[in-house]
């Protein structure tokens, strides 16, 4: 029996479209986060993160059929991602957290960063580069998932530090060789975009344990991930690494929500900048 050679071309723009980097790293992501985004904030804002990491798993989807095992660097950011999920969910349930949990996320996300690059240290013949190496990917991680998780109560500055951080990830990685997680740090930098302009929508920004903790986690492992599997200058991190703390200059606090936004953007867009600009100087374009 002859196929159905009506379906095989109605087939074909559907599967060009869905093979279209651009689609899965900046249409998807954005769709799928401001249309959550827009009903969460209308149902519950608390939830309103998830829309996020709804994006980000869309684009993996997408990207790399989001399959789990067997292991490998990508999968296991994708599965820890996950992790981090609900880990961020048990901490918007508990609001009331003690004051050590901001050291406990930096030794887990010293430990998640570790696990990452643990097959590239048992290659390591010279034990002063395994320590140095589990030291700067570990440190780094953790940085940003202690440092962010302590701003997850001031809406507009987590966001547009997480926003700033996928950002410059994302074509640091592009810049860096690495097309795959370039497109999943853009994809998260995306879902960002959508999730600020649903929280602008609905006249209020949320951000918690659902937002920041796994999309922190995230932008740390790919960015180590492009570092050790491909060309990411460790100077790029250590750029990124800043925006935490510049997110914490001094607001007028009074001013509307979408005026402080673009302050802040005013503010952590350079750093992100200098960081895609160190790698450009070092790596130059991308090859694809």
């Amino acid at each position: 029996m002859l196929p159905n050679k009506t379906n095989t071309l109605n087939s074909l723009p559907v599967n060009d479209l869905l093979s279209n980097p651009l689609f899965q790293s900046g249409i998807a992501p954005f769709g799928v986060s401001l249309l959550l985004g827009l009903i969460f904030y209308r149902l519950a804002g608390f939830w309103a993160g998830i829309a996020v990491v709804a994006g980000f798993y869309a684009a993996a989807w997408l990207v790399t059929d989001l399959k789990f095992f067997p292991l490998t660097s990508t999968r296991k950011i994708l599965l820890l991602g996950l992790v981090a999920l609900g880990v961020g969910l048990l901490f918007d349930l508990y609001r009331r957290a003690p004051r050590w949990l901001t050291q406990l996320f930096f030794v887990a996300g010293f430990a998640a960063a570790v696990w990452l690059v643990w097959p590239v240290l048992m290659r390591k013949s010279d034990e002063w580069q395994i320590w140095m190496m589990a030291g700067l990917a570990g440190c780094y991680v953790g940085w940003l998932q202690a440092s962010l998780f302590s701003l997850r109560d001031k809406p507009e500055r987590v966001s547009i530090a997480l926003l700033m951080l996928a950002g410059g990830t994302g074509i640091a990685a592009l810049l860096g060789a690495s097309a795959l997680l370039g497109q999943l740090a853009s994809a998260i930098a995306v879902a960002m975009a959508a999730f600020l302009l649903a929280g602008l929508f609905s006249s209020r920004l949320s951000a918690g344990g659902l937002l920041v903790v796994p999309v922190a986690l995230l932008c740390g492992l790919l960015g180590v991930a492009g570092h050790v599997y491909a060309k990411l200058p460790w100077v790029t991190l250590l750029i990124l690494a800043a925006i935490p703390l510049a997110a914490r200059v001094p607001l007028p606090e009074e001013r509307p929500s979408w005026l402080k936004m673009v302050l802040l953007l005013l503010c952590l867009a350079p750093i992100a900048g200098g960081a895609i600009y160190v790698t450009w100087s070092q790596e130059g374009a991308p090859l694809f």
